[in-house]
Formats: C-alpha cells, sequence, structure tokens
C-alpha cells in the first residue's frame, strides 16, 4: 500500500480574493480554502491595494508590501506555530505604525 503524500502541483496556489472577513485562495485542482484575516493580522490591517499586490510561489503566498506570507502546507493540514505574546505584540506595534503614517 503506498503512504499518502501531499501533492504540490494540486495545492499549488492560483488566486486569491477576499471577502471582509476571509482570504479565499483558489488551489490548482479547483478547491477552495477560506482562511479567516484573524491569522494574519498585517494582511487584515493591508489596505485593498496592498492586498491584492501578491506573489504565487507554489505552495507559498507572498505579500511584498506588508512582508507577510502565507504556508499552504501548513493551512492544509492545519499545523501551525502558536505565536508568542512578544511576537503578537510586535504586530500591533507594527499595524499601529502603518496606520499611524496612513492617516
Amino acid at each position: 500500500m503506498k503512504e499518502p503524500v501531499i501533492h504540490e502541483k494540486r495545492n499549488e496556489a492560483q488566486r486569491v480574493t477576499f471577502s471582509e472577513n476571509h482570504a479565499i485562495i483558489e488551489l490548482a485542482d479547483g478547491r477552495m480554502l477560506g482562511v479567516p484575516l484573524d491569522f494574519f493580522p498585517l494582511l487584515k490591517a493591508a489596505t485593498d491595494d496592498e492586498r491584492l499586490n501578491y506573489q504565487l510561489h507554489g505552495l507559498t503566498i507572498y505579500w511584498e508590501d506588508i512582508d507577510d506570507g502565507m504556508d499552504l502546507t501548513a493551512l492544509i493540514s492545519g499545523l501551525y506555530i502558536e505565536p508568542s505574546e512578544e511576537y503578537l505584540q510586535s504586530l500591533k506595534e507594527v499595524i499601529a505604525a502603518r496606520y499611524a503614517t496612513t492617516t
């Protein structure tokens, strides 16, 4: 019996769109993956133009304007590392600084 494997080509991102609270990722095999923006505070705080300025790199999506990305293997499998309080605080500071320069 064959061992299960992750089919990289089937899981590659083809396009990203956004609803009010989610990033919707269209995968190569036609599946749609909805991810709460709360999982990605920098992306949630990004402008519409920044959200639409992404790069697809196989199993990752990267937003250069906000220096943040998504790993599709982690999202599909549910594997992730719980962020530390220090990291969450630093994100709050980065987001607050971004808002301060745009207003």
